[in-house]
């Protein structure tokens, strides 16, 4: 019997910050079926499954930055923070309080300073590929089933790449998943890898 893992994963989010004064975002906290690594060389391949949110608990998430629990931005509970779920995956909506750290991390996502996104829940079910073959390929996890989420965060440092914060032109967007991905092959550097 698998026991429940609380977990944080980090990943790039495609999420617009609107050009009006009202400080609302929105885009995808989270995608299906798109692989990352988590730990490097020494980890493993993660991917979550379509149905890994079908009967997670998304009542009463928070909105914060860096997961700081201190920086609240919005929530789902007073319903500043709005979550779905499509095909595509775990879509948010969030109007950001007016507060000084509401201000400054709007500003910093318009910016394009923070672009990307990071969730923390439960993972209740998952399902694991080993690799026997001797090859230098990672083994998978699947993550199947979600229990509670906690927070979706606005980070400075994603582990699922496949999607970015975004308010303004793709232009942005991809110098800045350039700029990622260079800061990426630094540390595999630094750390001995390719």
């Amino acid at each position: 019997m698998e026991t429940e893992q609380r977990i944080v994963r980090y990943v790039d989010m495609i999420m617009r910050a609107s050009e009006e004064e009202d400080m609302k975002v929105e885009g995808y906290a989270l995608k299906f079926d798109r692989e990352t690594v988590i730990g490097g060389k020494w980890g493993w391949r993660e991917k979550i499954a379509r149905t890994a949110l079908d009967g997670a608990e998304l009542n009463n998430v928070v909105f914060n930055f860096n997961h700081s629990f201190d920086s609240v931005l919005a929530r789902t509970t007073n319903q500043s923070l709005q979550l779905s779920v499509d095909s595509i995956g775990l879509k948010v909506a969030a109007g950001i309080v007016d507060t000084s750290i509401g201000r400054d991390v709007f500003k910093l996502i318009k910016d394009g300073l923070v672009t990307q996104m990071s969730f923390q829940a439960v993972v209740k079910k998952s399902k694991w590929t080993f690799v026997e073959d001797g090859s230098d390929e990672l083994d998978l996890r699947e993550i199947t089933e979600f229990g509670r989420f906690f927070d979706v965060s606005a980070v400075t440092l994603p582990a699922y790449e496949d999607t970015t914060i975004s308010a303004r032109s793709e232009e942005l967007v991809y110098r800045q998943r350039q700029l990622f991905e260079r800061q990426i092959q630094k540390l595999n550097q630094i750390l001995g890898g390719k």
